[in-house]
């Protein structure tokens, strides 16, 4: 059936500008559409996309944040997104017209390519990529089909963004359906934990750089959940596997790149770029007439090896090492019963020699038979143990099983001065030889086991841990101690044992120390004694203000400074703010007035009072406030007859 002329879109105008002149292709998201804009009279292409997401808001919105952002990506390797709408119920992305064909298409033509034409490849994606993480955007799809290839020649990354639309979706796609159609080239932490970044797309672009120079994908099966089991489970093997004569250099790229655990990946595509530029320049330059490809070797019947018992013993293989061998003479044309008959015919002339030649060639026929036996039960049946230090689990299997040797991956780890994932070291090691079926252990290495201590001095003690367990250090190994240090901000290490620069092994224990924090507790509301407590017993000093109060009682903590919850070291001064109640009135002096009088001026200044008369006294001698006093505070004021103070009067005994 004829796509184009049964599609609805096609002849229709969306947005009342873009002209949809044909269907060109349809995936698993869009469906993408050659488009005329009859208002700048110009070719593009017109990405629709399919109805199910259309019509999830979630989606649409997030659709429409992400074309914002990559319409803001300028880069020649970037195919540039112009516009964005929504017309009818299509939401479409208007793009660069890229006319010519897609990176899968040219593999399917060719096959594979060769390492100069991949590295070239390669280089041009990882620049689109570089450009995207730089500015602050992850791909989330890398794969052939998102890679276009002009007429003349140039790369062009297309989908930016998409991807992460479609994830963030609540709606229309389910997370399975998303591996359906990107499985081959997610990295391990996509399948495991659901998260994206720089080094994710690092990974997709080494499954593909794989793919280029092999042909296939480095790990297939019949369903995405078998294939994504594999990516979290399985190492990428070396493409020099399948491509004997690769250079060293090439196969290094492809590993560093689809490193399992994201740490030992390049952290972004502008990273990864510089290491294949420097690849590609060391690259011997390409023969006159072209650069053939490599011939790929695989395992086939043809190509299976023939050893020296298999041909002289019937076939004798792996398991005939207690077997007797017999030379059957009768094979071999040289039945005693002629040499009898023969005997006198050839004793003398022409036979005599033929004679002395079948006994020479019989003789040599027996020699060969118990030299090659000889070299089979004392060398030949036996396997060497293959140098796979420093090779990957997947390297290691694929070697020692190509030896006729049982592969063994064992669960302890080792340290070893080998990287970090690789293989650390063999049980039998490299070189011994063993029986065909005989059992190779491999233990994978944890890097070295002694390694130069950093200087932490100064790190937050949170920092400094992470930096250790980055190092390979387990938890367990790892103790932190808190001491006292005026000198120390709270939280910050103040030293380690081993010190800075000395070797550190990782079975020992490290200490790091470090400045004492100290919280500091709430003691708003509390008396001021209660409060002043609880910080000295946390080795706190206090230091108190008073300030008036019409809210707060006399004696209680208004605030605190510095607040509850902040950290301080030991002997940190904490200030307390106390109140002394409500605002005071000033009290007159009234001492020396009459009792009426000065009665009236302390009631008019808003005290109460109470009179005290000795001996019937009409004149104030003394008052029981002076200063300042809350309003209604009562004043009790002493009068004596004259004015006599005789609270001052001492006894005269």
């Amino acid at each position: 059936m004829d796509m184009t002329t049964s599609d609805p879109l096609v002849g229709a105008t969306l947005d009342r500008r873009y002209f949809v002149e044909s269907r060109i292709a349809g995936g698993g998201m869009a469906t993408v559409y050659v488009a005329h804009d009859l208002r700048l009279d110009r070719r593009l292409a017109l990405k629709v996309m399919h109805p199910s997401l259309a019509q999830d808001p979630t989606f649409v919105q997030r659709f429409i944040n992400e074309a914002h952002s990559v319409a803001k990506l300028s880069h020649p390797n970037v195919v540039q997104v112009f516009d964005q709408g929504e017309d009818q119920g299509h939401v479409f992305l208007a793009m660069e017209y890229v006319p010519g064909r897609t990176l899968r298409d040219l593999l399917k033509a060719r096959g594979r390519l060769s390492p100069r034409e991949t590295l070239n490849v390669m280089a041009s994606v990882l620049a689109a990529l570089g450009a995207a993480h730089q500015a602050g955007m992850v791909h989330r799809d890398v794969k052939p089909e998102n890679v276009l290839l002009t007429e003349d020649g140039r790369v062009k990354v297309a989908d930016f963004g998409l991807a992460r639309a479609v994830e963030q979706s609540n709606q229309g796609l389910t997370r399975t359906g998303t591996l359906m159609g990107t499985a081959a080239y997610l990295a391990p932490e996509q399948i495991e934990k659901g998260v994206a970044d720089a080094r994710s797309d690092v990974y997709a672009a080494g499954i593909m750089f794989y793919e280029l120079l092999t042909g296939g994908q480095p790990h297939t099966g019949e369903t995405p959940i078998a294939i994504a089991y594999q990516h979290v489970n399985e190492d990428v093997p070396r493409p020099s596997h399948f491509l004997p004569g690769l250079p060293p250099e090439v196969d290094a790229l492809v590993t560093k790149a689809t490193e399992r655990d994201p740490r030992y990946r390049p952290s972004n595509a502008g990273q990864y770029l510089a290491k294949v530029l420097q690849v590609l320049q060391r690259l011997p330059a390409s023969p006159a007439g072209g650069e053939a490809p490599l011939a790929p070797v695989a395992p086939t019947a043809a190509t299976a090896s023939v050893t020296a018992p298999q041909l002289i013993a019937g076939g004798a293989g792996p398991g005939t090492e207690n077997a007797t061998m017999v030379v059957d003479m009768n094979s071999a044309g040289l039945r005693d019963d002629d040499y009898d008959d023969e005997y006198d015919d050839y004793r003398d002339g022409d036979g005599g020699r033929r004679r002395k030649l079948l006994i020479g060639v019989g003789a040599a026929v027996l020699a060969l038979v118990v030299l090659l036996a000889g070299w089979w039960f004392l060398v030949g049946r036996f396997e060497n143990v293959p140098d796979v230090v420093g090779a990957s689990p997947e390297a290691a299997r694929e070697a020692i099983l190509d030896e006729g040797l049982v592969y063994t991956l064992s669960e302890e780890p080792v340290y070893s001065d080998a990287d970090a994932g690789t293989v650390g070291r063999t049980d039998p090691e490299s070189g011994e030889r063993l029986s065909p079926g005989d059992e190779v252990t491999v233990y994978v290495s944890q890097g070295p086991q002694n390694v130069t201590m950093p200087d932490l001095t100064g790190e937050d003690s949170a920092n400094a841990l992470a930096a250790m367990e980055d190092l390979g250090f387990s938890p367990d190994n790892l103790e932190q101690v808190d001491v006292n240090d005026e000198d120390v901000p709270p939280g910050e290490v103040i030293s380690t044992d081993p010190e800075a620069g000395a070797e550190a092994d990782r079975e020992s224990t490290v200490t790091i120390t470090v400045s004492r924090s100290i919280s500091v507790p709430a003691v708003v509301g509390q008396e001021q004694s209660a409060a002043e407590a609880t910080l000295e017993d946390l080795d706190l000093s206090v230091k108190v203000v008073e300030e008036e109060s019409e809210d707060v009682d006399e004696g209680v903590v208004i605030r605190q400074s510095p607040d509850n919850g902040a950290s301080v070291g030991a002997n940190g001064e904490v200030t307390l703010t106390v109140s002394t109640g409500p605002p005071g009135i000033t009290i007159p002096d009234v001492v020396g007035m009459s009792v009426r009088d000065a009665k009236d001026e302390l009631e008019d200044a808003g005290f109460d009072v109470e009179v005290e008369r000795i001996l019937g006294g009409r004149v104030v001698s003394h008052q029981s406030h002076t200063g300042k006093a809350p309003e209604g505070t009562e004043i009790t004021i002493t009068a004596t007859p004259g004015g006599i103070d005789f609270g001052d009067i001492e006894d005269d005994d």
